[in-house]
């Protein structure tokens, strides 16, 4: 990272504006002021340099100093030391002269008038006021706080008499230091009196301020975003500093220096002050005054004074409620904590969990109460205790959807379990696993619900018969949600060999529900229907509403793809009212999925599956579940978005998917969504990023459902890279693929438009046509497209229809034949379908063949032109190219 890197000032345009307007006023004869506050580390001395950057920039005098922590500091410090510094490196004669000669007057005046600043005063103004004679003068004191009162002064008198002279005033004042005596206080409120001076005050960075940052500071690191932010909480010099320490190998990201400075402030206070200062950083989060008070053996007055004390000294922060204490950066929490003594830390950490134990009484903790509690008896190394506080924690976390949270808790609880005398626990091992599992799945961490899971199986109480298959089944599950839908199926089709023949309808239902589900994700929904009917029946019979309602989703979506729109969105209607009368997230979760996938894909109800996704999308933040379903619902709004032309709206909802953190196959599907924004715009770079690590992740274990997709969206990237031979080898790839089985012709048609039109572009680059065989498998191809449409239901066999045309059209053009009239109905077709990126790419193409046929020809202007309107609209750069 280079110094370069921190020359950026996102997050702080508008500060540096209000400074090059006061500066511009100075220069027009309105001398100004600006005081800009904050706390230590916030970025005021980053900002002084800019300011100083621009004004030198444009002719000005720069007058730098700052002020020292020293309490016989010499007279005007700060403005004596700026003047020495600035006749140094002053690049003009006539301006390097008059400081020099000031300076010598400056000496001489302060050895005659030792104790009698009035006159350095006087000379100081003069000299300002000459300056400003020749060229605009700045003039910038750090640290007023601890400058000297003839420092402050002098400020004060510049400030409030120069009439027309071009200066700024500028004075950065810290307000997290220890308490300032009152005539600092008297003067900072007289300056903010002054009509001439601008109050500026430095909030931290906001965390999307600070992202983008770390990314510009450390590229190709978003995990760091997280790290720094926890530190820094938007503090500019923590953040640098745990960048740098990160980036030069320490993997804490606390380098010695911020170590150092850390505990050097701590030990400035006394002994009560760094035993509350202790406290705070081995609690968790802040700490209202009572629970501080019940764990620390200090009297009220000492606890008060010890917290004023702190807090004067810029390392506890009160909270804005006025009851509660922090430290005052995560990084001072880390670096107090670590330098506990073990005794110390866990003497500190039972006092906690003893006062919350006894403030809580017999009432049940809510989860942010309750993971307190498990936290400070584990800390404290009680077993025993800590064992019930964990679940208690982790069931609390359940009760609001807080998955991720339970999910740590119940692995806690395992762990615990085997710390305690045997049979006082009242749980097994295998339980408090099989509880983390499905914490996990609901969070989004499928590979580790796989992996606990496991775990789980090799427990020998559930290793064999319905137990094992219930398991077996929730391994398919995550295994379908990590993207692994060949290892899912095969878990489903084990799961169901283990199933007993008759009885257990309910356990018998669930188990076939997911084995429908993964049918349907591997695009075989004849199977899927006929699975889900069979358990249709088990689920009715045993009054499973929760899996009934995963059913009908999958029988919906199933029915209204293959035959049957009006059937199938009615049984996904009844799954949703179903699922939200159960109150069961994964089967909400599933129906909202469905319908909206159903709705804003085959179907081609854009609009109103848009409306439907958002809608969900709340729904799922409600049950816990934005990282999972959620994402899924908002990458369909992307793609649905995209379709009907709207890329940036897409692009938003593509991005607002990522930033949820997705895994699995729902980080796929995000990838793949983006990919599409980024080929549109002609990011080629961008999209074969994301490509490769979809095709890196998907390549042996994802099904139909990512690989057709994928193999279309390559097949793009080599065609607008002008490589249209490379293009018909992804598509021969997804051929394979589909003749491996996949009921999906909506997914299909693409990728036999894609082959088509890469086998007429290579024809007209003057490339060999396709191979005999690739030529015969997309007609092929197209015809099977053609014949299974005419049995589907309207929306999907308009859409294929509209492919179908697509092929035939290119399929002329490859020989040579170019069909305008097929274009121009093409053209309509897409127009209908509201989709205007199809439609621009036929209008391309129907100009083309016009000129072809009449080069000429007067119509194919107005295509061109049409057509480049929608492009220069959408942002497709390679289309309009």
């Amino acid at each position: 990272m280079s110094e370069d890197g921190f020359r950026g000032f996102s997050g702080r345009e508008g500060e540096l504006s209000t400074l090059a307007g006061a500066f511009a006023d100075a220069c027009s004869g309105r001398p100004s002021a600006v005081l800009v506050s904050g706390s230590a580390g916030v970025g005021k001395t980053r900002l002084a340099e800019e300011l100083a950057r621009h004004a030198r920039g444009r002719g000005a005098i720069v007058l730098s100093g700052g002020a020292v922590d020293i309490a016989d500091a010499p007279p005007f410090w700060p403005v004596l030391s700026a003047v020495r510094h600035a006749a140094r490196r002053e690049p003009d004669e006539e301006t390097a002269t008059l400081l020099r000669g000031r300076l010598a007057r400056l000496r001489g005046a302060d050895a005659e008038t030792a104790g009698q600043p009035v006159r350095l005063l006087d000379l100081l103004v003069g000299l300002v006021v000459d300056l400003a004679a020749l060229r605009p003068v700045v003039l910038v004191v750090e640290d007023l706080q601890w400058a000297d009162r003839s420092t402050r002064d002098l400020v004060t008198y510049l400030v409030a008499n120069l009439l027309d002279e071009p200066v700024l005033v500028l004075a950065t004042v810290r307000t997290d230091g220890p308490g300032r005596t009152p005539d600092v206080t008297a003067a900072l409120a007289e300056l903010h009196r002054l009509p001439t001076v601008t109050a500026l005050e430095l909030q931290p960075f906001r965390r999307d301020v600070l992202a983008g940052l770390v990314d510009r500071w450390a590229p190709g690191r978003p995990e760091l975003e997280q790290l720094v932010w926890r530190r820094s909480e938007g503090n500019a010099f923590i953040a640098e500093e745990t960048v740098r320490a990160v980036l030069a190998g320490d993997a804490e990201g606390v380098p010695a220096t911020l170590r150092g400075i850390v505990l050097g402030r701590v030990a400035l206070l006394s002994p009560a002050a760094q035993q509350v200062v202790r406290a705070l950083a081995t609690g968790v989060g802040p700490l209202p005054h009572r629970l501080v008070a019940e764990t620390l053996d200090l009297a009220p007055a000492a606890l008060h004074g010890a917290l004023r004390e702190a807090v004067a000294h810029g390392i506890v922060h009160v909270e804005d409620a006025g009851d509660r204490y922090r430290l005052r950066h995560g990084l001072m929490t880390e670096v107090v904590s670590a330098d506990l003594l073990p005794g110390e830390r866990t003497d500190l950490h039972r006092r906690f969990a003893l006062a919350l134990a006894d403030a809580l009484g017999h009432t049940a903790p809510g989860p942010g109460l309750a993971a307190q509690l498990a936290h400070h008896w584990y800390e404290a190394d009680e077993p025993e205790r800590a064992l019930p506080a964990s679940t208690s924690a982790a069931e609390a976390s359940e009760a609001v959807h807080a998955h991720a949270e339970a999910h740590r808790h119940w692995l806690r609880a395992a762990e615990l379990v085997d710390r305690v005398p045997a049979g006082t626990a009242g749980l097994h091992r295998a339980d408090c696993l099989d509880r983390a599992a499905r914490a996990a799945a609901l969070a989004g961490d499928h590979d580790e619900a796989v992996a606990l899971l496991g775990s789980v199986l090799g427990d020998p109480a559930t290793a064999s018969g319905l137990p094992a298959a219930l398991l077996t089944a929730r391994t398919g599950s995550s295994l379908l949600a990590a993207g692994r839908t060949g290892d899912a199926l095969r878990s489903y089709r084990e799961a169901a060999d283990l199933l007993p023949t008759t009885g257990a309808e309910a356990e018998r239902a669930q188990v076939l529900a997911g084995y429908s589900a993964a049918l349907l994700v591997a695009l075989d929904f004849t199977a899927a229907r006929a699975v889900a009917r069979q358990a249709l029946e088990l689920a009715r019979a045993a009054g499973a509403d929760t899996v009934e309602a995963r059913i009908l989703a999958v029988l919906g979506f199933s029915s209204a793809y293959l035959a049957d729109a009006e059937g199938g969105a009615a049984a996904i209607n009844e799954a949703l009212e179903v699922a939200e009368r159960t109150g069961e997230p994964e089967a909400v979760g599933e129906a909202h999925l469905r319908r909206a996938e159903l709705m804003t894909g085959p179907l081609n109800q854009l609009v109103e599956g848009i409306a439907f996704a958002r809608g969900g999308v709340d729904r799922m933040r409600e049950l816990g579940l934005a990282r999972t379903a959620g994402v899924a619902l908002l990458t369909h709004v992307g793609n649905a978005l995209f379709r009907l032309g709207r890329w940036d709206e897409a692009a938003q909802a593509v991005a607002e998917a990522w930033a949820l953190g997705p895994t699995g196959a729902a980080a796929l599907e995000v990838r793949l969504a983006r990919v599409r924004l980024h080929l549109g715009r002609g990011e080629l770079d961008a999209a074969t990023a994301d490509l490769e690590v979809v095709d890196l992740l998907a390549r042996t274990t994802a099904g139909p459902r990512l690989r057709i997709p994928l193999l279309v969206l390559f097949a793009a990237r080599d065609l607008w890279r002008g490589d249209p031979v490379g293009a018909l080898g992804h598509v021969e790839r997804g051929l394979d693929v589909a003749d491996a089985g996949a009921d999906d012709i909506w997914a299909l048609a693409p990728l036999v438009w894609h082959g088509t039109w890469a086998r007429a572009d290579a024809v007209a680059a003057g490339h060999p046509d396709a191979s005999p065989a690739l030529v015969e498998r997309l007609r092929h191809h197209r015809a099977e497209l053609s014949r299974r449409a005419a049995h589907t239901v309207p929306g999907v066999r308009a859409v294929v229809e509209a492919f179908t045309s697509m092929c035939a059209a290119e399929t002329a053009r490859a020989e040579r034949a170019p069909d305008p009239a097929a274009w121009e109905r093409l053209v309509g077709l897409w127009d209908r379908h509201r989709q205007p990126y199809p439609a621009a790419y036929a209008r391309l193409r129907h100009a083309e063949a016009l000129l072809t046929a009449r080069p000429r020809g007067a119509g194919a202007a107005g295509e061109l032109r049409e057509a480049g309107r929608v492009a220069r609209a959408l942002g497709a750069r390679p289309l309009l190219d």
